[in-house]
């Protein structure tokens, strides 16, 4: 499609660089009466996300050519939908040249959206704040399925902690949480159980502690565990959870803390093994929490 504008005074074709927010025009001057206009990114954009696709990514041509009635510019190869739009904008670029009156208006819309973008980036920072206890931690460990939100609103800087040891470390950290939560369960004298926790730390867990379901149900049928509570605390985020927290079999949490020790991510088994552990010293978890900082040096 062709955009066609006739003037009866003179005028003259512009080149250089013309702002359009995020993007811009050049405009190469190919001889007295053509120049080339093609859309390219803004150097300085302003909008927060910036523009970076282009109307049209083909050159096309513009024409300026004389007759008796005055002078006729032709902007030829343009998209259809972009037709009306650059009709105005010749009308623009012809009666007031060096005038860019568009760009107040996607100034104030740039300045719009980064108000919004500021809003909603101070919100999110208070919604990591209360599910991180700080900033968001790493990629590694949000794209980790594992219980490192529960342990960072409990202690962060112990999240923290245990991300920053070397693999074999975590394996240690994760075996001595779970030794101390069935110490604080009673469940370090169950034979089967304790047979568990006591492989070699290079063998992985017996058959039976690989699979989830048949572990807890031989717990919860077995005669000799013990039947105590402990308090899991509420949290705005929590589901399930009543504000003033719920009471759970404190042998469960304990063995979950056990059961992480399967995981073949030692990151996982660390912050499984510690978030579970520090659940089970129910009243007692500052204590637990302290003992862990004192254990990782």
């Amino acid at each position: 499609m062709t955009v066609v504008r006739h003037c009866p005074a003179p005028v003259e074709l512009p080149t250089g660089v013309l702002p359009a927010g995020d993007l811009q025009v050049r405009l190469e001057r190919l001889d007295d009466e053509t120049v080339t206009w093609s859309w390219e990114c803004a150097d300085e954009p302003i909008f927060p996300t910036p523009l970076t696709t282009l109307p049209d990514e083909r050159p096309s041509t513009v024409r300026l050519t004389s007759g008796p009635d005055g002078f006729t510019l032709r902007h030829e190869g343009v998209r259809g939908r972009h037709a009306a739009a650059l009709g105005m904008i010749w009308d623009r670029l012809l009666d007031a040249p060096g005038s860019y009156p568009w760009m107040d208006t996607l100034r104030a819309q740039a300045a719009e959206a980064t108000e919004l973008a500021e809003k909603y980036r101070r919100l999110q920072a208070e919604r990591d704040a209360e599910q991180w206890g700080g900033p968001p931690p790493p990629e590694h460990i949000r794209r980790t399925y594992c219980q490192a939100q529960q342990l960072a609103r409990i202690d962060r800087l112990l999240l923290d902690r245990i991300d920053a040891l070397p693999p074999a470390r975590q394996r240690e950290v994760a075996r001595w949480a779970a030794r101390r939560a069935l110490r604080v369960a009673g469940l370090e004298q169950i034979g089967w159980i304790a047979d568990a926790l006591a492989a070699d730390a290079d063998r992985p867990l017996p058959p039976l502690l690989t699979d989830h379901s048949a572990a807890f149900q031989r717990l919860m049928a077995d005669p000799e565990v013990p039947h105590t509570t402990v308090t899991l605390d509420s949290h705005p985020n929590a589901i399930g959870v009543p504000p003033g927290g719920i009471n759970i079999r404190q042998q469960s949490v304990a063995f979950a803390a056990l059961i992480a020790l399967a995981s073949d991510n030692p990151l996982v088994a660390a912050i499984d093994a510690v978030y579970n552990a520090a659940v089970a010293h129910g009243d007692d978890r500052g204590r637990f929490l302290a003992g862990a900082h004192t254990a990782l040096g």
